[in-house]
């Protein structure tokens, strides 16, 4: 045998042959070791991105949470779990996004944390966070080949993926309030309005972000200049303490309420229109009680008669009528938006017969514009619930953050 092994040895075709077998273990091995890396890499990019995925989709349905009136939770959930299964399906790799894994909370866009509102107390949730998990005890984890050979046949895999509407982005909103005595029945609805509106955007637009007020009469816009939310909230927040129907102490007189001389003021120079507001997210929220109107007055460009800063011919220049002045808003609001600001409305009802509400709330959505979105908010029950819709969708950029 030694002499035979010796020949072979010695034998150039056959001492190939005989290394060729000596070597095809470790070949083999490699190969195995390399589709079993493949395989893991390829598994590993799909969990991640079929997370992520459940966690975009769960949290575009953030509106659910306030419009279901029982701040449900159900729809969100069952949206990041379809997600997940559509690039993950259960028969093949399990359950990877249990229910209860969907979280509903805020993202801290300075801090860069997530905190659920079980633990924070909240009700006002801007973003869901989604942990996705590929493990033997949940289902079907990722099987290896060559890990036999260690006695580890699985890798389990676990991931957290946050998606929300915290972009970080300069999120500037001016606010117009009705000062009118038509209104004045829901003076405390407004506030409270303001005061949600200024919450959503001290918690969940960047540090930079303005919050600005602009009251409105028949033939008056007081106009309080925007702060930086993040340094002055109690400032603001006592502001809008402060705002008081017409005929009150420190309030205009009671002439009407002209929407259009309050959206003109929000895009004048030294506010919307100026470059230092380029690139950031622009909003005018008008809360008022619909239709437009006013006593008699001899109107000039500061009541928003002309359609554009530049026009020469003015809509109405005096004895307006509810209808003109509703005209005179609209073409206030086309020109807002043309200088890429959103206008949201929100309706309360003032002292407005019942037979009225729905047609004036009608007429007032008409001035919407942008993301914008519309509200009829007419009693303060309804007031969390609906400005955390509005928070969770104004202009703010859905974004996997973390």
């Amino acid at each position: 045998m030694r002499a035979l092994f010796t020949r072979l040895r010695n034998h150039r075709g056959a001492g190939v042959t005989l290394l060729a077998a000596m070597m095809f273990p470790v070949l083999l091995g490699t190969a195995l070791l390399g589709v079993d890396g493949a395989r893991l890499y390829y598994h590993k990019l799909l969990f991640r991105q079929s997370v992520q995925a459940a966690s975009l989709a769960g949290a575009n349905k953030l509106t659910t949470y306030y419009t279901s009136g029982t701040n449900s939770t159900t729809t969100i959930v069952s949206t990041a779990q379809q997600f997940a299964g559509l690039n993950m399906p259960s028969g093949k790799y399990g359950t990877i996004v249990p229910a209860a894994d969907v979280v509903v909370g805020n993202w801290d866009i300075v801090n860069r944390t997530f905190t659920s509102l079980a633990t924070s107390g909240g009700t006002t949730p801007n973003a869901v966070q989604v942990t996705g998990r590929s493990t033997a005890a949940n289902g079907n984890p990722l099987l290896t080949m060559f890990g036999a050979t260690f006695s580890k046949t699985s890798v389990d895999l676990t991931t957290v993926a946050t998606s929300s509407y915290a972009t970080g982005k300069a999120f500037h909103v001016i606010v117009i309030n009705d000062l009118s005595g038509s209104f004045s029945p829901s003076i405390a609805n407004q506030r409270a309005a303001d005061q949600a509106i200024l919450d959503c955007v001290k918690n969940s637009a960047g540090p930079d972000s303005q919050f600005g007020l602009v009251g409105i009469t028949g033939h008056y816009s007081l106009t309080q200049t925007p702060l930086v939310v993040s340094t002055n909230y109690a400032a603001l927040t006592t502001k809008i303490t402060g705002v008081k129907s017409c005929g009150n102490t420190g309030a205009p007189a009671c002439s009407g309420s002209n929407v259009a001389s309050g959206i003109y003021r929000a895009t004048k120079s030294d506010l919307f229109a100026n470059a230092s507001y380029n690139d950031t997210f622009k909003n005018i929220v008008v809360i008022t009680d619909g239709v437009p109107n006013a006593n008699s007055f001899t109107y000039t460009r500061e009541d928003g008669i002309y359609p554009t800063p530049t026009s020469a011919i003015a809509t109405c220049t005096n004895n307006c009528t509810d209808a003109k002045l509703l005209t005179m808003a609209q073409n206030q609001a086309n020109y807002a938006n043309s200088l890429g600001i959103s206008i949201s409305t929100i309706y309360y009802s003032g002292n407005t017969s019942a037979s009225q509400r729905a047609g004036y709330a009608a007429s007032l959505a008409t001035l919407r514009k942008g993301t914008g979105i519309s509200l009829v908010v007419p009693t303060n029950a309804q007031i969390s619930s609906a400005f955390g819709a509005f928070c969770a969708t104004m202009s703010s950029k859905l974004m996997a953050v973390n």
